[in-house]
């Protein structure tokens, strides 16, 4: 279905939404760390607008490439849409802000690229999931 380096990928950005999350909630990143306008109550409420989109990813993820009983390629499509939406809503937001931080843009390139090699492999239905003896 993936390859290995798109399942390390997929764990990789999982676990890292949920560890990014758990570090936000227990405020282990001091807020002069954050991201520009991280003070601003507003833009704390856009960072946490992503936590149910960041959580629901990881977690179909997870049950995508671990699961034997439930339909692991919808899950996992599920999972790469929510990351690659996920990456560009940031890049669009700090886009528009105008703020060009690479510690931000390069993380989230990544959840907005990365997903798109294997969903474009799922739709073209090159993967061994779907193909036919």
């Amino acid at each position: 279905m993936l390859t290995k380096f798109e399942k390390i990928g997929i764990w990789a950005i999982d676990i890292g939404f949920i560890v990014y999350w758990l570090v936000i909630v227990f405020r282990l990143i001091p807020a002069e760390a954050m991201f520009d306008g991280y003070e601003i109550p507003e833009v704390q409420a856009w960072n946490w607008s992503f936590l149910p989109l960041d959580i629901l990813a990881s977690l179909t993820g997870i049950l995508g490439n671990t699961s034997t009983r439930l339909n692991r390629l919808s899950l996992l499509t599920i999972s790469l849409v929510l990351t690659s939406v996920a990456g560009g809503m940031a890049i669009g937001f700090w886009a528009f802000k105008g703020d060009f931080e690479l510690a931000w843009w390069l993380p989230n390139l990544i959840l907005f690229l990365f997903p798109l090699f294997p969903l474009a492999r799922i739709v073209s239905g090159r993967n061994s999931a779907t193909a036919k003896p």
